[in-house]
């Protein structure tokens, strides 16, 4: 009798062990990142130029030591950058994201990002997304002594960091980016009908689109709104040219619940006047 019931216990003790197991695997796959409410919890960081000359930095331009600090505090806090295509790929497919995701992006495609970045996030092994504005490359292939301080990325840079795998470039339409009196960005004109607006601006994406899939053989999967300006039709036609997200520039906290979620990605702009302990503990207070 003693004997049956030790081997009962050992078959019990088997079985045991091997649902705790179970679980925990089950819960490594189910559970991989930071939740609140069931939701990704992603902060998004919005850089725009860095650049040693304190003369020209300002609210979109900071010097290439923040962005390295703000790297340096991301590592030592457990934080991993993730690129657009890991995000999408989460809620496709289900595919684990880093257990404290963070999202690191790059507007308008300035030469300094390469200069000055691009170099850091090879440092740090960190990942970026790097939205040009694709009429500037253009531009930029005949320009003559570039200057990080204000030239634009040639396509051959932009092709060199998305090669890298740390840097993934992402649309920000091919040339409208621009400030008008009517509108900023992609916003339907004054007056405009909404299929020539779905028309004018699809045409413009699309050439972005095709720019830099054959200058760097990457498609782009988001589309970045220039000022974050928008009208009430522009999602449509960013879903139905195939995005499959899209980010804007308010200074929110992202909690992402669906794919549908991606399409309204927000992003906390970077200010150069802060440490960068200060700045995420502000943000991230309340992760």
């Amino acid at each position: 009798m003693l004997i049956v019931l030790d081997r009962k216990k050992l078959v019990l003790c088997a079985i045991a062990v091997f649902i705790a197991a179970l679980c925990a695997s089950l819960a490594f796959y189910s559970v991989p990142v930071s939740t609140e409410a069931n939701g990704v919890v992603l902060p998004v960081i919005m850089y725009h130029g860095l650049c040693p000359d304190k003369q020209r930095q300002n609210r979109y331009t900071i010097a290439p030591e923040y962005f390295e600090d703000d790297l340096r505090y991301l590592r030592d806090n457990g934080y991993t950058a993730v690129s657009v295509s890991e995000l999408t790929e989460y809620f496709r497919s289900g595919k684990p994201l880093p257990a404290k995701p963070v999202m690191l992006t790059f507007d308008d495609g300035y030469l300094n990002n390469y200069t000055y970045a691009f170099p850091l996030l090879k440092k740090y092994n960190a990942k970026a997304v790097l939205s040009p504005i694709a009429a500037e490359s253009d531009r930029a292939e005949g320009e003559e002594n570039p200057d990080p301080r204000w030239s634009q990325c040639s396509w051959e840079e932009l092709r060199e960091m998305a090669e890298s795998d740390l840097v993934e470039i992402e649309n920000h339409s091919y040339d409208l980016h621009k400030l008008y009196r009517d509108r900023q960005g992609i916003q339907q004109k004054s007056g405009e009908g909404e299929e020539e607006y779905k028309k004018r601006i699809g045409e413009d994406i699309q050439k972005a689109n095709s720019r830099i899939e054959e200058k760097t053989s990457f498609c782009p999967k988001a589309f970045v709104y220039p000022f974050g300006a928008k009208s009430p039709a522009s999602e449509e036609v960013i879903r139905k040219m195939g995005f499959e997200a899209a980010f804007d520039c308010e200074n929110r906290l992202n909690i992402l619940t669906s794919s549908d979620d991606l399409y309204h990605i927000h992003r906390f702009l970077r200010p150069g006047n802060i440490s960068a302990k200060a700045f995420f503990e502000k943000i991230l207070g309340e992760v």
